[in-house]
């Protein structure tokens, strides 16, 4: 792969990061931290975030090898 598909797959997997860590942080603002366990929930989520990008990565990493395989070697 060359290094504008990574670079593509990066920033897929940062958008994807982005987009579950601010849904899963505005639920708990709305709540506010005034406790551990708000401020223990936020850790919660930015981990879900973390793993959703980290999934991310890996299959749009997969897809692009596939499509790179099935293509004769040149990225579609």
């Amino acid at each position: 792969m060359n290094r504008q598909i990574i670079k593509d797959i990066v920033i897929r997997a940062l958008k994807t990061f982005v987009q579950a860590f601010l849904s899963a942080i505005s639920v708990d603002a709305l709540l506010g931290v005034t406790d551990f366990d708000t401020l223990k929930r936020i850790g919660i989520s930015m981990l879900i975030a973390g793993t959703a990008a980290g999934i991310s990565a890996v299959w749009n990493t997969a897809l692009e090898a596939v499509n790179i395989n099935s293509s004769g070697g040149a990225a579609a």
